[in-house]
Order: structure tokens, then C-alpha cells, then sequence
């Protein structure tokens, strides 16, 4: 997961309406007019390393607030606010124009003001008012007390000292309050700086994708740019090595399987952002058996905070391994990470935490349970108390075997088989391979033959839910299950109880226990859905594919700024013209971000085999709308090429040109 749960306090807040901005580990969440609320609890804010450092932010004119007329990008990390003023006492409404240009940069934030008087004189106030309360964003999101001594103001400076002892400040140069005095036509341009102290550390600069995709279709290639937007801005580092932070607000830091599955999703675009996120998680790998924080041995984390709720120990939270899929992701992160680079220098490198997790998975079903006071109750990616459920909605008791988790380590084995077989261990690679069957074996006791699809997971005495729900999808991206179980898994996933027509529910409509605003009970998660998606691709089951692919595009164009939401409701596409947004989801949000990539390279059946030097393509297929699609830049092995795939007057799509040193091979049009 990487949202907030539906129990979160200011549910009136509507991020889907908020505007975004992110540079490096800065980020801002405001309201639609660039504005921050002055006092009451609520999520807006500029952030940095996991800290609020300004909380309240009011541009007025006279002693009253500006009023919004637009809102636009303007570049990287960069976006401008058109205003204007209200009826005022001698001043007409809408005389004054106030541009606000808005950008961020590592260490701050700075605002260029520009004051224009239309048609007439203006002599009036133009006062800034701004609040900094540095609260931790598990403190805003409710989940600990913010309970250091409240901010000192002095002048143009807040500051505070942290439970962890760390002094944080916000210093704004420039004026907070001006006189203006415009003749009619003049304008007048303020800037006003907000410095956050500590100042980030050095840090390296964040990898940017190698390769880039282009279509004539102008809705598809706005989707595309929207996404490879939203994770450029997502893109953050930690020690020196850059990863996909989760999501803005609640999510703007490393998580395991968020971090993971956004890496994977773009391994054909930015390969090196896979390569130094498998670093860092390894880094961070557990080492031990820590009750509190859910550590393991070989177990890779949940989530990491930084700032002052790690520096004071002030949660488990802080460094958290409670994920039951975040170890074997790794592992077919690893595996797949391989076939495109064509090389065995990181497995090596990092042989020591392969074998730990390894170890980790056991020898039999994964299962989890919190241990934790306070800890998840479940973990997998559904992570809500009440997501894995019966078809009336009890809970399952722990411990619990999540269907999924059980697809992630049967092709975590088979992955690192395949890297061991390359490095001269055949024995171990048999071996592993023979793990990897005995746990497909296993997994049939998921399979309900009554039901013709597999249980989302098992209680801890080994009963399953009988409820159909989507996690079964993941088992077809990990090419887990034979063909005759593939074709059930596909029935179920596209039948009209789990497939809305905008994506593939959490949990299939008809069920006792099904809700389509619910977090996990119903609602439609784009990575979910992208997932399955690949899994039914990688079965040959295409026009599935591309209904489920094709569906999704339709939800992003229609969807604020184009941009795929964290989720969204449930209710089915005949119903309404517009997926429902959830008010409090991540935007953007990685994994749903990845997502269009993702199925874009999975529709032009890109598959590496990089230790061959080349680059398969397997039934070519393009969305509807779109007759033409290149991929620039693409990079696999050492080697870089270019590819344009076209439509023929028939619809059949093939790959027509290929341009560079990359070696293709092709087995023609669908």
C-alpha cells in the first residue's frame, strides 16, 4: 500500500484538487490556488525529509483572500497561479492581476510575484501570512503525537527544536507585507524566498530514464508525458542512490514494495533506477529478529521514515519490516534486472543478501502475522485491517497466506535460478528450481474447484476466503500457474464482477462485503490492475490485454491532469462518464504512474534477453487510437536503439523500423 487508510481525520480534503510540486526530497501539497490553510488540522504543506516545514500560506490583498482563476504547469518542479482580487472598498472586482510563479529546488521554495493594476490606479495592502508548525508527516497523517515544544517565531524565521535534538528552520526573504502604489497599466514584481534548514545533504543526482515513447496520438502521448512527469518528480535519494518515493503526501519516501514494483515497471525505460533501489534495500536488509519493528533476518523492509521520528525513536514506523512480498519482489527485481543488462556484476555483488532472503522464504507457504504492537495487521500490499476478509466481510486470522505472495516467491526462485545457471552453479540452481516447484504445489491449496478461481489467501488453520477479490492476478505476472489454472484466473479477472470497465476491483461486486469506496473492499488500484494485465500478456491472452490496457488509458484521460490516481471507486464505467476519485489518494503516486509505461512496453512485446545481446518482440500490439509508436533510446546490454512500431491498413501492427546498435529480432505482426 501506499496511501492513507479511509480513517484519516480531514476526510473534507480533496487531494485529487490539490496542487503538486516536487523537487528532490522537497515537496509541496497545496491547495488548488497555491494556497495553505492558516491553523486546523489538515495534510497541505511544503515538506522536506519528512517534515512540515510551513503549514500556513495566504496571499491578501487588503485584508482579503485572492481569488483563483487558474492554475498551470510551467516546468520542472515549477507551476504558476493566476489570481486576481475580489470586490474590494474602491477597488473593483478583478482590476488586479497577481501571478504567482512557484518554484522548488532542493532546499526550498521560491515564489516570484508579479502585481499588475488593469485600467486604473491601486493603492492598497499586499500581505503574505505564514505558519511553520515542522510537524513530522506521521504526525499530521494522526499516527503519533506531535508532541515537541510548539515553533519560535522571530521576525521572518521559524524554527524548532525536534525531539531528535535537530534544529529545523524556515526563513523567508522577502517582504511579507507590501504597499503597493500601481498607476494604471504598471506592474510590480516581489519574490519571496523560504529557506529550509538543516539544508539537504550532497546527494547525487537522480537518474533520469534512458529511454523515452512517442506517438502521433495526442491523448496517448499526454498520458505518457503526464506519467513520465509524475515519476520524474516522484524520483528521490537516500545515501547517495536514487529510488521512486511512493506517493505525494502521505507516501514521499522509501518503501519496499512500492519502491520495488515501480523499478520493475520501468526496467525497459530507467534500468538504473532498479540497480541502486536493489542497493539501497539491500543496505537496509534485516539482520536480525527485532519483535518491535517486524525485522527478520534476509527480510527486506516495509518502509523507512527519516527525520525526527527516526532520530528519536518515536515509532516502530520509523524503520519498518512488516511486508510479507517485499523480499521475494526483490528477488524477481534482481532476476529481471539481469535480463536487460546482460550481467552478473550486481548479483554477485549482492550475493550474501540474495542467499539471506532466500533463506527468509522458508519451505513453506509465506505466511504473516503482526508481531508488532501497533503492526499491520495484514501485509501484503492490501494492507487495511479489513481488506483480507471472507465474502461477508469477517477477517481472516492470522497467520495468513496471501495468494500472491505465493506467485512472488515461485518466480523469485525460478529468477534466481536462471542468474545461478548463468554463473556455473547448476546444482544450486536445481535446487532452487525444485524449491520453486514444490512451492507451486503448495499453492493449489489456495485453488477452490467449486469456485473456478483461487482464494485470496488462507487463515492461520488453514481455511480459505472464498471471496473472489483481484489479488489472484499477480500469480499471471508471475507466470506462476498452468495454462488451464491461467485461463480460470483470466475468466475471473475480466468478468463483469471484478472488471469495472476502468480497471479490475479489489474485490468483485456482487460480494456481501464489496464496497466500491472502500480502500480495499472494491475499489480499483491502477498498479493492481497494470499488474494483472502483464499477466494476462504474458499468457498470450491479448485481447484481454488490451481491453484491461485500454481501459486504463480511458481512466487516466479521464482523470485530473491525465494523471492515474493512487485508486479510485469501483462503480462500473456504464454508471458514470468519470472513474470516482478517492479524496485522499496519493497523486501522483508511483506504481500508478508506472503503470501506462508499464503495459506500453508489455503491448510491444519487449522481451530482454540481455546475456544474448538481444531484444525480442513478440506480437506486437497498440492500443486503439494509436497507428504509430516509437521507442527512443531504448537500452539493453551496453547496446542503444531506436524502434517504430506501425499499424498496416489491416490493423496488424509490426515492427517497421529499428535504428541503432541494438541487435531485434522480431516474430512479425499479431
Amino acid at each position: 500500500m501506499a496511501g492513507v487508510n479511509s480513517s484519516f481525520g480531514p476526510t473534507s480534503v480533496n487531494l485529487s484538487e490539490a496542487a503538486l510540486l516536487k523537487a528532490g526530497n522537497v515537496y509541496s501539497v497545496t491547495q488548488p490556488d497555491g494556497s495553505l490553510p492558516l491553523g486546523g488540522a489538515h495534510p497541505y504543506g511544503l515538506y522536506m525529509d519528512d517534515c512540515r516545514y510551513l503549514s500556513g500560506y495566504a496571499l491578501e490583498l487588503a485584508g482579503e483572500p485572492l481569488v483563483s482563476l487558474a492554475t498551470a504547469d510551467a516546468g520542472p518542479a515549477t507551476l504558476v497561479h493566476e489570481l486576481t482580487n475580489p470586490e474590494l472598498d474602491g477597488l473593483p472586482a478583478q482590476t488586479v492581476g497577481v501571478r504567482v510563479r512557484r518554484r522548488l529546488h532542493p532546499g526550498g521554495m521560491t515564489d516570484e510575484i508579479t502585481v499588475s493594476a488593469y485600467g486604473r490606479p491601486v493603492k492598497a495592502t499586499l500581505e503574505l501570512r505564514v505558519e511553520a508548525d515542522f510537524a513530522p508527516m506521521l504526525a499530521v497523517r494522526g499516527l503519533i503525537d506531535d508532541g515537541a515544544p510548539p515553533p519560535e517565531r522571530d521576525g521572518d524565521r521559524f524554527e524548532r527544536t525536534g525531539r531528535d535534538g535537530v534544529i529545523r528552520s524556515t526563513t523567508v526573504r522577502g517582504p511579507l507585507v507590501r504597499e503597493l502604489d500601481l498607476a494604471a497599466g504598471e506592474t510590480e514584481i516581489l519574490t519571496a524566498q523560504f529557506e529550509l534548514t538543516p539544508a539537504p545533504r550532497a546527494k547525487r543526482a537522480a537518474i533520469q530514464p534512458t529511454a523515452t515513447l512517442r506517438t502521433g496520438d495526442t491523448r496517448t502521448q499526454q498520458l505518457l508525458d503526464r506519467a513520465f512527469a509524475d515519476l520524474r518528480s516522484l524520483t528521490s535519494t537516500l545515501d547517495g542512490k536514487a529510488y521512486y518515493s511512493a506517493g505525494i503526501p502521505w507516501y514521499a519516501t522509501l518503501f519496499g514494495r512500492d519502491s520495488l514494483i515501480t523499478a520493475h515497471q520501468m526496467l525497459a525505460f530507467a534500468p538504473g533506477i532498479a540497480e541502486d533501489t536493489l542497493r539501497l534495500l539491500a543496505a537496509h536488509l534485516g539482520t536480525r529478529d527485532d519483535r518491535i519493528h517486524e525485522e527478520q533476518p534476509g527480510k527486506v523492509l516495509h518502509e523507512l521514515r527519516i527525520g525526527e521520528v527516526a532520530g528519536a525513536e518515536l515509532t516502530p514506523l520509523a524503520r519498518y519490516y512488516g511486508t510479507v512480498d517485499a523480499t521475494p519482489l526483490w528477488l524477481c527485481v534482481l532476476a529481471d534486472h539481469a535480463e536487460w543488462t546482460g550481467d552478473l556484476g550486481l548479483f554477485r555483488e549482492l550475493r550474501p543478501q540474495v542467499d539471506a532472503m532466500l533463506g527468509w522464504l522458508g519451505g513453506g507457504l509465506l505466511e504473516y502475522e503482526a508481531r508488532a504492537p501497533g503492526g499491520l495487521r495484514n501485509q501484503g500490499w492490501k494492507d487495511s485491517a479489513e481488506a483480507v476478509c471472507h465474502e461477508d466481510g469477517t477477517w481472516l486470522e492470522p497467520p495468513i497466506a496471501l495468494v500472491e505472495a505465493q506467485g512472488y516467491a515461485i518466480a523469485a526462485r525460478r529468477g534466481i535460478a536462471r542468474l545461478l545457471e548463468r554463473a556455473g552453479e547448476t546444482e544450486a540452481a536445481a535446487r532452487l528450481r525444485s524449491a520453486a516447484a514444490a512451492h507451486a504445489e503448495r499453492l493449489e491449496r489456495l485453488w477452490l474447484p467449486d469456485r473456478g478461481y483461487y482464494a485470496m489467501a488462507l487463515d492461520g488453520h488453514g481455511e480459505p476466503s472464498r471471496a473472489l477479490a483481484s489479488n489472484q492476478g499477480p500469480l499471471l505476472w508471475a507466470r506462476a500457474l498452468e495454462p488451464g489454472r491461467a485461463a480460470a484466473v483470466r475468466d475471473a479477472l475480466t468478468g463483469d464482477a471484478l472488471f469495472s470497465g476502468w480497471g479490475i476491483r479489489t474485490l468483485a461486486a456482487g460480494t456481501p462485503a464489496y464496497n466500491p469506496v472502500a480502500y480495499h473492499l472494491g475499489s480499483v488500484w491502477p498498479h493492481d490492475t497494470a499488474m494483472s494485465a502483464g499477466g494476462l500478456r504474458a499468457y498470450g491472452f491479448d485481447d484481454p490485454f488490451l481491453r484491461v490496457f485500454e481501459a486504463l488509458l480511458d481512466a487516466a484521460a479521464n482523470s485530473a491532469n491525465g494523471r492515474l490516481p493512487e485508486l479510485f471507486a469501483g462503480h462500473a464505467r456504464g454508471t458514470l462518464a468519470k472513474p470516482v476519485p478517492y479524496p485522499v489518494s496519493c497523486q501522483p503516486q508511483a506504481w500508478a504512474a508506472g503503470a501506462i509505461p508499464y503495459l506500453t512496453g508489455q503491448a510491444l512485446g519487449l522481451e530482454p534477453d540481455g546475456f544474448a545481446g538481444v531484444l525480442h518482440v513478440r506480437r506486437p500490439l497498440l492500443p486503439r487510437g494509436v497507428d504509430r509508436l516509437d521507442i527512443v533510446g531504448l537500452r539493453l546490454a551496453g547496446r542503444s536503439g531506436d524502434l517504430s512500431f506501425a499499424r498496416d491498413a489491416t490493423g496488424q501492427v509490426a515492427l517497421v523500423t529499428v535504428g541503432g546498435d541494438l541487435e531485434v529480432r522480431s516474430d512479425g505482426p499479431r
